[in-house]
Order: structure tokens, then sequence, then C-alpha cells
């Protein structure tokens, strides 16, 4: 059984590049990975919905979770994002996540289907079954329409201690509950940027970033600041950031990222359909914020 805890307080939720066919891309794969490790990334979170998860046929995410671990070796943690409409699918994604040497699961619930708390417990379980990874539940109400009670998260980690950790994009005031009710070894993660400073004040433990893929330092160093209870200086830094933040969440965060990664010679591809490519306004209008900053 595997016992450590790999969600850290920093990681990248990674992008999934797709080439101009809408394609996985391999070397797109591989020049992230360059592009990560050039910046010091200590973890990526693969196949999450920054990741376009949903728009992935089950073997093109099998094939992700081997081409990312190829590319990355033992250079990072890798979580393998695992979230299915059919419990079946969920299980096949957990089997290669371990089959291929990830270090975690992040286990969202289906979407669409609205399930029972007995059900959603039920789907945990089927996957616990078939694999030793730690996992990380994913709580996100507003694109699931389920939203994970404390109740049946107290009972799962009871009955099933490789589930290490919770991120919670439901209640934000969960984040303190939880700290008390589970302890520290207990990882309760944010997934949003934005109020990255409001989080972390309030109990949660760390991010997966999706503005960690154009700013991967920055980040990092804002919670190593918060970490030593520097306050005063993360949020100096965080407020140089937040112009190029609320531009790219304006315009739509994966077709922003996307575009500034290539923008830097970095293959992070196009995004598939129906979400689109920036248009000519839209181009000048992120390249100066985010030139701007860079000044």
């Amino acid at each position: 059984m595997i016992t450590q805890n790999p969600f850290v307080s920093y990681s990248v939720a990674m992008v999934t590049p797709f080439d101009q066919r809408e394609k996985l891309s391999q070397t797109g794969i591989y020049s992230l990975i360059d592009y990560y490790k050039q910046n010091h990334v200590p973890a990526l979170l693969i196949s999450g919905s920054t990741g376009e998860q949903h728009s992935m046929t089950i073997e093109e995410r099998q094939i992700l979770y081997r081409e990312v671990k190829s590319a990355g070796k033992d250079d990072f943690l890798l979580i393998g994002g695992v979230a299915a409409v059919r419990a079946t699918e969920a299980i096949r994604l957990a089997e290669a996540a371990q089959k291929e040497g990830l270090d975690g699961i992040m286990l969202g619930f289906p979407p669409y289907l609205r399930i029972s708390q007995k059900e959603a417990a039920a789907y945990v379980e089927q996957v616990c079954t078939v694999t030793d990874l730690p996992i990380l539940l994913y709580n996100n109400p507003s694109r699931t329409g389920f939203n994970l009670e404390l109740n049946t998260l107290y009972r799962i980690v009871e009955k099933r201690p490789q589930i290490k950790g919770l991120k919670e994009a439901g209640n934000p005031d969960n984040a303190l509950i939880l700290q008390k009710e589970l302890g520290s070894s207990f990882s309760v993660l944010t997934g949003t940027d934005l109020y990255l400073l409001d989080h972390l004040r309030n109990g949660y433990n760390g991010i997966t970033s999706i503005i960690g893929n154009i700013f991967p330092q920055e980040i990092q160093q804002i919670v190593q600041l918060i970490k030593s209870q520097k306050w005063e200086l993360a949020e100096k830094q965080f407020s140089k950031l937040l112009p190029t933040i609320h531009t790219i969440l304006e315009i739509g965060a994966l077709r922003a990222i996307k575009y500034l990664l290539s923008e830097s010679n970095i293959e992070a591809g196009i995004c598939r359909e129906p979400l689109s490519t920036l248009n000519k306004q839209e181009q000048k209008t992120l390249m100066e914020v985010w030139q701007k900053g860079e000044a």
C-alpha cells in the first residue's frame, strides 16, 4: 500500500496539447514537460478540467498518462485526473494511472448525473478497489451538479485511508472544518487562482494552479511566502499578476493560456471545439496586458 501524500501545496494543472486537427500532440507533450521542468514545477495534475479531460476518450487519456510519465520521468509528482460518467470508465483510468507509475489520482465525480451521496460513496469505493494510489477527491458542484457532503467524506476517509485530500471547489468554509476534523496531514486544495490568498488564509493547504501554466515560478513563490507567513510580500507579488489573471479569465482561461504559451514557443496547441481560438482583438488585448506585466 502506498501511504505517502503526493498532494503538495503547489502543482500546475497541465493543459493538454492538441494539434490543428484536434489530435493529441506528442511533440506538444514533450514541449510542455520541458517548459515545466525549466520552471521547477514540483507536481503536475494531468487530465483535469484544465486538461480538457471530458473532451478525450478513455484511450486518449491513458496515452496522455503514459506520454507525460515518459517525458517527465521522475522529475515531477504526477497526479492523474480520473472522472467519468460511468464507473467502469473511471476504473479503467485508475488502473492506467497505477500501471503507468503515476504518484496519485484526483478523482472527480460523474458530471451531469446528479448522483446521491450513497452513489458517490459507492463510486469512490469501486475505484479504490483497483488501485492503492493515494487519492484526492474533487468536489466541484458547479461543474458536476453534485456536492459531496462532509459526513459522506468522513465515512469514505474512515473506510479508505488512501483518500489523502480534497480539492474543494464547493463551499470554501469547509476547509477550516476539515483541518479540525481530519488534521493537517489531510490536504485541502483549491483550484481557483483568483482567490488564492483568501483560500490559503482560510484553511486551504495549497493549490492546483491553472495560472501556474503561465506564471509557474511566480505562483509557487507566492505559495511559499504564505507558508512562511510573509503575507504582505505575498500580497504585493500577487497584485502584480492580477491584471493578467483578470484578462485571462475574461477572455477564457484555456484559450488564453494556450495562446500565451504558443507565443512563447511552447507547443501548447489549440483547444478542442466548441472552444475557439482567440480572435485578433482578443489577441491584442491579451498581449498588451501580458507585455505590461512582464515589463
